[in-house]
């Protein structure tokens, strides 16, 4: 086996590095939730955070600024920029549930449901791709990603209140699945992967701000005490590394390739985080779980160029 060109191995490290903050990302975001007694202002903060970061590549990228000064002649339907919606529903699961289901089932259902809403998003051309038949490669990876959810649960002492959270992160990962599919349309469609992220970030922060302030305005919202450690506010930046690591990754190594890597890496992060922080050693299901989702990424793409 030849070795890898020298040029690519940075490449793999960077999506290596993206799956090891996607695992740490969810943790931050639920400690900070838990600290505040507020998911809803702890997803704020981080949203908040990756809006700065928006702005800072809008200072240093002239040519995204042209692109979101035309918005409005792109051409693209104008529901996929509700696509940053998608994200409330990732970084409000990842804070509510964490706590309750640790990181590694986290992981594992949130690609259970990427992988299983992939199907629909390809069958309904939402994607920049157009229509795309619904392979029997894909139905097995649907199945396994289903297979896995469930099978990471055994062992466990699931209540009604865990696995309604265990829903709610699948509910994430398939909206995720959205996401990825309008951002990849806007992406193809202007030219500039920096633009659909610009617009992501906005929409969330809008639609954030305005749920914290109405139910501020209820009563029913105290008034927080902010934690005064620096690395719970690192959410969102950790979230904006990710989607510019993944870009940069997809670009040079191929979709599948990129995917394979970070979800390799999140799983294994994912295990020690719940392993060194919580004392929470996995168990043969999860085990099992994170196996069948490895294969179900690879099944994706079997019979597909990378």
């Amino acid at each position: 086996m030849s070795p890898e060109p020298p040029r690519t191995a940075p490449i793999t490290a960077i999506a290596l590095t993206a799956g090891t903050i996607g695992a740490i990302q969810p943790k931050i975001n639920a400690v900070l939730a838990e600290r505040v007694a507020s998911a809803g202002l702890a997803a704020l903060v981080n949203f908040g955070a990756a809006f700065a970061c928006v702005l800072v590549m809008l200072a240093v990228r002239p040519q995204t600024r042209r692109r979101l000064v035309d918005i409005r002649a792109w051409p693209v339907p104008r529901w996929t920029f509700l696509a940053g919606l998608g994200g409330v529903l990732i970084v409000l699961s990842g804070a509510l549930a964490v706590g309750t289901i640790g990181v590694a089932i986290f992981s594992v259902a949130f690609f259970g449901g990427k992988i299983t809403n992939g199907l629909v998003v390809d069958r309904l051309g939402i994607g920049s791709g157009g229509m795309r038949p619904t392979a029997p490669a894909r139905v097995q990876a649907a199945v396994l990603a289903i297979a896995a959810v469930a099978v990471s649960q055994l062992g466990r002492p699931v209540g009604e209140f865990a696995l309604l959270l265990v829903l709610l992160v699948v509910a994430a990962g398939a909206l995720s699945a959205f996401q990825s599919a309008c951002n990849g349309r806007i992406a193809s469609a202007v030219g500039d992967p920096f633009a659909p992220t610009a617009v992501n970030v906005t929409v969330a922060l809008a639609a954030l701000t305005t749920g914290v302030a109405v139910y501020a305005a209820s009563g029913r919202l105290d008034a927080p005490d902010w934690p005064t450690e620096p690395w719970l506010y690192l959410g969102g930046l950790l979230g904006f590394s990710i989607v510019l690591s993944l870009t940069i990754a997809s670009a040079a190594l191929g979709v599948l390739r990129a995917t394979v890597a970070m979800l390799a890496a999140q799983l294994t992060a994912a295990f020690l985080v719940d392993w060194v922080v919580q004392s929470r050693a996995p168990t043969p299901g999860v085990l099992a779980g994170a196996a069948l989702i490895v294969v179900a990424v690879v099944l994706i793409g079997r019979g597909q160029a990378a």
